[in-house]
């Protein structure tokens, strides 16, 4: 998510408030791809018909292949659930901002016969009693703070959202190298059940970071996974996520 050149020639599509602040849909002259601006913060890109140009959203997609019943948390220009619609998953998107539902169907190619549920993303987990096989969660914006949103009870109870088998794959943001946030929410949405990966990008500040947590022993990446890794001559690379669940239970009884 970046601050975008002043100086380039956009041409503004729409403006509309949200509930986190104002929201500004404009279109690039040189590529005809439109971004979703978020108090001046980019948070989507994509081409009209909603193919995104942000790596992350590809790889999500891939870590998803074996799901077919899919919760998406949070919508944004709708990209994520724009293309996995189209791979023929059966889709609950959840968003409390009812603008982003209309702004990705309108300026971003999202189908309108999808599920779309208005609703703080905690309060519907805690509410909802369906069980899914696959949970996309790429929920941010200005002032969003991962590890307060995503604390131990909430993680708890998206993963309850499961069905056997089931995965979830996260985005989350990651300031640098040695930010621990992307392992310490993993380890809260694996719980002692799963394993995790995290799927990253060293050496870049304020990152994209996408967490891994799967039924498997092992992470055998498909041809297209690995393909998605290297878009645009990016370094993406796989680890093994550094914490377990007890870990953090050690971690805070002994502060």
């Amino acid at each position: 998510m970046h601050e975008l050149d002043k100086e380039s020639a956009v041409r503004l599509l729409g403006r509309y408030q949200g509930r986190s602040g104002e929201i500004e849909i404009v279109e690039c002259s040189w590529d005809g791809t439109r971004i979703y601006f978020e108090e001046g913060v980019r948070q989507s890109q994509a081409t009209p018909d909603g193919e995104s140009v942000f790596t992350y959203v590809k790889l999500m997609d891939e870590l998803l292949h074996r799901a077919a019943n899919i919760l998406v948390l949070g919508c944004g220009g709708g990209n994520l659930a724009t293309r996995l619609a189209r791979l023929g998953k059966q889709l609950t998107i959840v968003d409390n901002n009812p603008i982003s539902f209309v702004i990705a169907q309108k300026f971003f190619g999202l189908p309108d016969d999808l599920h779309c549920m208005v609703s703080d993303f905690r309060k519907f987990i805690f509410q909802d009693d369906a069980l899914y096989d696959g949970i996309a969660i790429d929920i941010g914006g200005p002032g969003f703070r991962f590890n307060d949103e995503f604390d131990v009870e909430t993680c708890d109870a998206i993963r309850a959202r499961l069905a056997p088998g089931g995965r979830i794959v996260m985005n989350v943001t990651v300031m640098n190298d040695i930010d621990p946030l992307p392992d310490r929410i993993a380890a809260r949405l694996a719980g002692d059940s799963m394993r995790v990966w995290i799927v990253d990008e060293q050496g870049i500040e304020e990152r994209n970071a996408i967490i891994a947590c799967l039924p498997e022993r092992q992470l055998n990446p498909r041809a297209a996974l690995n393909d998605a890794m290297r878009h645009n001559q990016e370094r993406w690379s796989i680890r093994r996520g550094r914490l377990r669940s007890r870990d953090l239970a050690f971690g805070s009884r002994h502060g």
